[in-house]
């Protein structure tokens, strides 16, 4: 190596074969690795990396390896320092962790209507705790298929989870925040089968009694989800506004919808009842959470006192009827259900009661119409209106039939307690 000293302070050696690569030794005799460079030709400034300082890990030769590749970064035109700024702040600003919020804010959020909590919790939950806070152009195909095979045993949840991950990546390309999703090398996981849970009368009954086991508002909250078959984060967020009590209707906003359009939903004489017990306002939420600013949530823990009271419900029916019959009790058992059951058995009675498949889909908001703009547009959004009001009117008494054992031919007769 050339020596060359600087100053009275710092002596520099310099490499005879690679340009620009040397050792710094201080006046105390501390050594550090580094390497100069121009990006830009002869009048560009002069910079200098420093590598680091001799010693585990660097040694004469590891260092002189790390300064071949500064070699080739700075012949392709690109600046290692400019490079390094840019790998810190994607370790900030990409970490998965972190871009997770962003992806909400940015898409989630304005996007997927009334879902998005549901998807950014699938995030957090089954994704973060296992990428955590890798930057997002560093995650390989091996990563995510750690996340993936962790839920083989779901199915559904796996496809639920894969799909908003590579939204999530496609987002993140399209914004340029990476260069490349990963996802464009992975296959789709095996497919779930389509759930066909149908909760049969007894449950259904049992479920019904259940609610009342919850704390206000959310035994409300059920029961309303029952008579209405409206989807979960619908309902929960329902705002005393969105009810046009002169019309007999709730005007489900198109924001709060999953298929973005707007939807008209009958107000049974069921439904009616229940929402009267809770006393009718002019705004805020039907179902606030403790803070009332909010609507409620944790449906998790709304489920579990489901489970417990509806098993305890069905084994008291079991042993009632053994009992009458002269037979011997025995142990019964709750299949595993979902709250999103309650739609797929409302819309299979209503078929059973004789209402058309396309009734039903309008029924539960599946039909993808009601784009068209101006008075075509108003017009198809009360399209189907009588339908379904003798629909939804028609499952609310079948529903308080099999509830209350008391028939009725027109009127809905009201199960006066309240939770």
């Amino acid at each position: 190596m050339n020596a060359l000293l600087v100053g009275a302070s710092d002596q520099f050696l310099w490499d005879d074969e690679l340009r620009g690569f040397g050792v710094k030794i201080t006046p105390a005799g501390r050594r550090s690795y580094v390497y100069q460079y121009r990006v830009g030709g002869r009048e560009a400034k002069t910079k200098r990396w420093t590598i680091g300082s001799h010693g585990d890990p660097w040694s004469p030769a590891s260092a002189r390896d790390e300064a071949e590749r500064l070699a080739l970064l700075v012949g392709q035109g690109i600046d290692p320092v400019d490079a390094e700024k840019k790998r810190r702040k994607d370790a900030v600003t990409l970490a998965f962790t972190s871009y997770v919020e962003t992806f909400a804010k940015g898409y989630l959020e304005p996007e997927w209507g009334s879902s998005w909590k549901d998807a950014k919790r699938q995030l957090e939950l089954h994704v973060a705790p296992i990428l955590g806070a890798q930057p997002l152009n560093k995650i390989t195909v091996s990563d995510l298929n750690s996340v993936f095979d962790k839920l083989r045993s779901q199915p559904a949840l796996q496809r639920n989870v894969y799909a908003v991950t590579r939204k999530m990546f496609a987002w993140a390309e399209k914004r340029d925040d990476i260069e490349r999703s990963p996802f464009a090398k992975m296959a789709v996981p095996g497919g779930a089968k389509p759930r066909r849970r149908v909760l049969t009368p007894d449950e259904l009954s049992a479920l019904w009694e259940a609610t009342f086991k919850l704390d206000h508002p959310r035994g409300h909250f059920v029961r309303v989800l029952m008579a209405t078959l409206q989807r979960r984060s619908e309902v929960a967020e329902l705002q005393w506004p969105e009810i046009v009590s002169d019309r007999g209707v709730w005007h489900l906003p198109g924001s709060r919808t999953k298929n973005k359009h707007d939807h008209i939903v009958p107000i049974s004489s069921l439904t009616h009842s229940i929402l009267t017990s809770l006393a009718w306002k002019k705004r805020g939420h039907a179902f606030p959470s403790s803070t009332g600013s909010t609507a409620i949530s944790n449906f998790s823990d709304i489920k579990a006192v489901l489970d417990k009271e509806m098993l305890g419900i069905l084994q008291r029916t079991a042993d009632e009827r053994a009992d009458e019959a002269g037979e011997d009790r025995h142990e019964v058992t709750l299949p595993a259900w979902r709250i999103h059951d309650i739609r797929r058995t409302g819309t299979t009675q209503l078929q059973q009661l004789g209402f058309s498949i396309e009734v039903n889909e309008r029924v539960i908001n599946h039909h993808q119409g009601g784009s068209a703009e101006g008075i075509k547009g108003i017009y198809n959004l009360w399209e189907y209106l009588p339908e379904k009001t003798r629909a939804l009117e028609t499952w609310g008494s079948w529903l308080n039939t099999l509830v209350t054992g008391v028939a009725s031919a027109s009127n809905v007769i009201p199960i006066a307690a309240s939770a």
